[in-house]
């Protein structure tokens, strides 16, 4: 008998970008594989958005006016979910975000939450834990009326356990797919090349990296390090201004197939971040085989180690700048051996096929 399954989010990659979009788009072409699941897409674009699958149907809803109060739009767009999945029996419905609050009690014997990174939970700055208020205070109340919440690991399954309760909390990993082809000609030239994915936002921990290099530089590395920046956001402009040196290239927004090319040529990604879920580009870097220097944020501890890179403090640049020195002094085969620990842990742990089945357990035991 085929499990009914209602899929609700608030915009699909490349439609809308973000990491959830990405998690949600991802996350469905690794279902459909499921046969016995019927799977409803709910989202707000006009356009068709995943290839046929017989087992796929999906529903636009109206969405998000993003000139107005985000918090009651994303209030409005659940009622807007709402009204499509009260008319439906669904045996399982699957929130990312807030795509499901209005009335989230009516669906709580079937709801599954996924809040992704908990950033309400981990703001930063005064004005930015008085906005996280009303959003925890919103995410507290659809986690009581769920039957089961999603926490991607590491410390977010700390957080979560202060605002709901245990025999709640699932353990569904973020995951990636492995490309079709590596290359292990890395580490040949002189040049350590270093590869930065993000929007250019003070939270992304951008400034922190920037700083990093411009000590760097003044110490005279500027010979010895290339930077590679991909990504756009509100601090890009400041950036790419102020420190436009030789040894920095501001990709901007990047495609797909020009990332997949940066990830196979670099040799090493950094991320100073403040504040994670399960970073899909720290994945993305992994499966390519490149070493990691990433904060202690979200559940970056479940995919980085010493064994293949570098756990440092959030907003600690003089850590950054060690790790980059420390990954710097070391042999060109220890480098190659942490990016294959990296590939390694990808294959066996969080591969789509892999985060879908568990995905599907979880159904199953619902229905």
């Amino acid at each position: 008998m085929s499990i009914k399954i209602a899929f609700c989010t608030d915009g699909i990659f490349p439609h809308k970008v973000g990491g959830m979009q990405r998690h949600s788009k991802l996350l469905v072409e690794a279902l459909v594989k499921y046969k016995d699941l019927e799977i409803t897409v709910f989202h707000p674009h006009s356009q068709k958005v995943f290839d046929t699958y017989s087992n796929l149907k999906e529903v636009s809803v109206e969405e998000i006016d993003v000139n107005k109060n985000y918090l009651k739009e994303c209030k409005a767009y659940s009622k807007r979910i709402y009204q499509q999945l009260i008319n439906n029996n669904f045996d399982v419905i699957y929130s990312q975000g807030l795509s499901v609050w209005y009335k989230a009690k009516v669906f709580k014997d079937k709801l599954i939450v996924n809040p992704h990174g908990l950033e309400p939970y981990q703001a930063i700055g005064i004005k930015e834990k008085l906005v996280s208020i009303a959003f925890k205070k919103v995410f507290n109340s659809i986690f009581k009326e769920a039957k089961y919440v999603v926490s991607l690991g590491g410390k977010l399954t700390e957080i979560l356990t202060k605002y709901t309760a245990k025999h709640k909390i699932v353990l569904l990993p973020n995951a990636t797919n492995l490309p079709i082809h590596l290359d292990d000609n890395r580490n040949n030239t002189q040049i350590l090349q270093f590869l930065f994915v993000s929007r250019f936002a003070k939270n992304k921990g951008i400034h922190i990296l920037m700083d990093v290099i411009n000590q760097l530089n003044a110490k005279g590395y500027s010979k010895n390090f290339f930077f590679h920046l991909a990504g756009k956001g509100p601090l890009f402009k400041k950036y790419s201004t102020q420190y436009a040196y030789s040894n920095v290239k501001y990709w901007g927004f990047i495609s797909d197939e020009d990332l997949k090319q940066l990830y196979q040529t670099v040799d090493v990604f950094v991320f100073p971040t403040l504040f994670e879920g399960m970073p899909t580009v720290v994945l993305e870097a992994m499966s390519n085989q490149l070493p990691i220097i990433v904060t202690d944020v979200g559940a970056t501890a479940e995919l980085v180690d010493e064994s293949n890179g570098f756990l440092i403090e959030r907003n600690q640049p003089k850590q950054l700048m060690d790790a980059i020195l420390k990954f710097s002094n070391l042999s060109n085969s220890h480098k190659q051996k942490l990016g294959k620990v990296s590939y390694q842990k990808v294959k066996d742990n969080f591969t789509w096929q892999a985060v879908a089945q568990k995905h599907y357990n979880l159904f199953k035991q619902i229905k």
